[in-house]
């Protein structure tokens, strides 16, 4: 009897050299499309992102359907560069505050280096759909990535430091540097604490709360301005 398995496709060299064009190509627009909102604002249109990358708003459309599967791409490529800088600094140290303290300060400054895309990315108010489903499981390996650093740490009675479920801890932590992210972004400049030092004090919120221990693994700085 033959065999009813169809034959292989085969796949000549033209053909794998123009998906690597197009590959390169959709990597390109990707870049040229960040550099854009960058500069112009998490507000700006696909018309807008295309002049300024020094094309054609139809050539965007081409390869990304329209702006919410531009923003979909955008945000692929800024939760996996954060993703892998946080992996970095769990592993970094030892010590619990310190490790958190360290993954604080990477989330925020990495949003900084460029607020307009992270809004754009992250944070802009349609986050629905396909750009919703990156974000959520991204914010997912992160609740992961800290509960399984708090488990590490957690003492004989298996209770983390502020006295809330191992599963809800995390989520909470990961919900306060975001909201806290977007309104430190959001404000000027020359009137809020840099990184290092709000990663500071989101740290002894987080271990301590407001009224808590009066010292803390982390040192805490007063700052004129500082997000409250």
């Amino acid at each position: 009897m033959k065999s009813l398995t169809p034959p292989p496709v085969l796949r000549d060299g033209r053909s794998s050299r123009w998906d690597q064009h197009r590959l390169d190509r959709r990597r390109e627009l990707l870049r040229a499309a960040r550099a854009a909102v960058h500069e112009l604002g998490p507000e700006a249109s696909m018309e807008d992102i295309a002049t300024h990358a020094g094309t054609s708003k139809s050539v965007y459309y081409r390869y990304f359907g329209d702006r919410a599967g531009l923003r979909v791409a955008v945000a692929e490529r800024v939760t996996a560069h954060m993703e892998r800088r946080l992996l970095e600094a769990a592993v970094d140290h030892s010590d619990a505050a310190a490790t958190l303290h360290r993954m604080v300060e990477v989330y925020l400054s990495v949003a900084a280096t460029s607020p307009n895309v992270y809004a754009f990315a992250v944070s802009a108010p349609d986050s629905s759909g396909a750009a919703a489903g990156v974000l959520d499981a991204f914010f997912d390996r992160v609740h992961a990535l800290l509960a399984e650093g708090l488990a590490q740490h957690l003492g004989a009675d298996g209770v983390p430091p502020v006295g809330t479920p191992l599963g809800l801890w995390p989520r909470a932590a990961v919900g306060l540097v975001r909201a806290t992210a977007e309104t430190w972004l959001r404000s000027p400049e020359d009137a809020r604490p840099d990184a290092a030092e709000l990663a500071a004090s989101i740290t002894g919120w987080l271990l301590h709360g407001l009224l808590g221990a009066p010292t803390s693994p982390v040192p805490i700085h007063a700052h004129e301005g500082a997000v409250r």
